[in-house]
């Protein structure tokens, strides 16, 4: 991994005396009811002839990360990175690795200038859909971005930001969604003397989708411009309560189709209310829009509500339950429907996530992950039923405590049970 041979290469070891350093081992066992999201009543093959659409996946990941501070502790360089192995039991042709690394360089000068620079890659199989794909893909995602922030006063900042970003799939019949996009934000934010602040600002960004041959770019272009104009706010309401909102107008813009020119709107509202020191309670509603891997489908709007529960039992245990109700509203491609003139497909989508860790002793620590799905579709569509229980152990080291939080290696584990944005 490119972040281990940076720290290989580090030089002395008194270079790494203020520095913070992590390792974490996890070694799990899945057990997914549907890897492949069939349909009810569906059946999978796998490769030994077993017809099931269960199958149980061992993994084993190793993670590593490094804060190193530059001259000071507000101007430093964080490395993190992940590699493991997914070995299914029927379906062996899943069988893969994942892989992901980020480097930051986050700086400060003096109290009027802050930002940070960063890249990441990720490695990860395919997020099937509906069964209708059984072939192994793997996506290749990366990302470069730099972010500075202008302090004008104690109450206003004008943050700026660029970045880069691509997406690339191994299986030809996915490569169409092969995109390389860039883009640019700038906003100003206003802090009031309580800790609330409120944010206003405009991002464009273009996006290529450079391996369509002449027929998707008939149907379904090459390239986009997209715009979007955003508040955000967040309210300290108390010193238990916290609530934040986007509403963002998204204009988007194509090349040469303009009957596929849409313009959107992006709504998420979000409040915390610690009740206790040990419990907190998270509430999320959204309306947003999202792309998926179909070319029948330009874009899915999700309407969606989601309560997240985190209960710290005692000093070793800690639980976490999540519940969400989501209806999506699939904008589709007329002419490329499997129904002439169809315009829309709707669907609902019921999740219930539970998830614990103990700490066994400490650095070591037995998780479990788990959720349960149901989706139905409109009409007499068939819908789709999934329930994923992951049980794991995992072992951190760390030389000064809280690092691993500090660094973020949770964003590797991919959670089920917890919305990652709230851990």
């Amino acid at each position: 991994m490119m972040f281990l041979g940076l720290l290989a290469s580090a030089g002395s070891a008194s270079a790494w005396a203020s520095s913070e350093l992590v390792l974490q081992l996890e070694t799990s066992l899945t057990s997914d009811s549907n890897p492949l999201r069939f349909y009810d009543g569906n059946a999978a093959t796998a490769q030994n002839g077993n017809v099931d659409t269960s199958d149980k996946v061992r993994g084993i990941d190793v993670r590593a990360g490094a804060i190193i501070p530059v001259l000071s502790d507000r101007t430093r360089l964080i490395l993190t990175g992940d590699l493991g192995k997914r070995s299914y039991q029927h379906y062996q042709g899943l069988n893969h690795q994942t892989k992901a690394g980020d480097a930051t360089f986050e700086y400060a000068i003096g109290d009027v200038v802050s930002g940070r620079i960063n890249a990441g890659k990720e490695d990860r199989l395919f997020q099937y859909i509906n069964g209708s794909l059984t072939d192994k893909d793997i996506s290749h995602y990366g990302q470069q971005g730099a972010e500075l922030t202008l302090k004008i006063t104690d109450e206003l900042t004008i943050p700026v930001k660029a970045d880069r970003s691509s997406l690339r799939y191994e299986l030809g019949v996915n490569q169409l969604y092969n995109f390389h996009q860039q883009g640019q934000q700038a906003s100003v934010r206003y802090y009031s003397p309580t800790g609330s602040n409120i944010e206003a600002g405009l991002r464009m960004s273009e996006t290529n989708y450079p391996n369509r041959d002449q027929q998707q770019l008939a149907d379904l272009d090459k390239h986009y411009r997209e715009t979007e104009a955003f508040l955000e706010a967040e309210w300290k309401y108390s010193v238990k309560t916290v609530a934040s909102a986007h509403l963002g107008l998204i204009r988007r813009r194509y090349e040469n189709l303009h009957e596929l020119d849409t313009t959107l709107f992006s709504t998420l509202v979000r409040a915390t209310y610690f009740y206790s020191p040990k419990l907190r309670l998270d509430m999320q509603l959204w309306n947003r829009p999202f792309t998926i891997v179909d070319p029948s489908i330009l874009y899915v709007i999700a309407k969606a509500a989601r309560l997240d529960a985190q209960w710290k039992v005692s000093d070793k245990t800690q639980l976490n339950f999540s519940g969400m109700l989501q209806d999506s509203d699939q904008k589709l491609v007329p002419r490329l429907a499997e129904f002439q003139n169809e315009i829309s497909r709707k669907e609902r989508e019921l999740r219930v996530g539970f998830g614990m860790s103990y700490e066994i002793d400490r650095g070591l620590k037995f998780n479990i992950d788990s959720v349960a799905e149901r989706l139905t579709r409109e009409g007499s569509l068939p819908g789709l039923r999934q329930a994923i229980i992951k049980i794991g152990l995992e072992y951190t080291y760390e030389n000064l405590p809280g690092s691993a939080a500090k660094m973020g290696l949770k964003r590797y584990q991919h959670s089920l049970s917890n919305s990652d944005a709230l851990r």
